[in-house]
């Protein structure tokens, strides 16, 4: 494993953790909409799920942060310990990192969907109400 081949995934890993960031930001402006106000049985649902939506995108973007200290942690244990077998400290601290990665991307992929029938469910109770 060559040392830099790790810090050069990092600007992906940045780009991952800016629209992460930019989505937790967008909830929870979103949740605190809905919780400064007077709301129905139905938009208090909603915001429960939506709360739980946010620690969803908190628990990715950790993971995110993570991934990215293991991956500069391993370039620089790459060049430390100058070994090129898969087994090494090096490659073992990429693969944590790459864990992360994909655990991390199996929450923001969970909170798509979930955003997505969060947002079917209001517009069929929007629709009901104007019906």
């Amino acid at each position: 494993m060559n040392w830099y081949l790790p810090i050069t995934i990092i600007p992906g890993l940045g780009m991952l953790i800016l629209s992460t960031v930019t989505l937790l930001l967008n909830l929870s402006s979103e949740i605190n909409g809905l919780v400064n106000k007077k709301c129905s049985a139905f938009q208090h649902e909603i915001s429960v799920r939506k709360i739980k939506q946010l620690g969803l995108l908190t628990r990715a973007n950790a993971l995110l942060y993570l991934a990215t200290g293991s991956y500069v942690l391993s370039g620089i244990l790459g060049v430390i310990f100058d070994s090129s077998s898969t087994l090494s400290v090096p490659s073992i601290t990429l693969y944590i990192g790459t864990f992360f990665i994909f655990i991390a991307i199996s929450f923001l992929i969970t909170y798509a969907f979930r955003a997505v029938k969060i947002r079917k469910d209001q517009f069929l109770n929007n629709q009901n109400l104007h019906s």
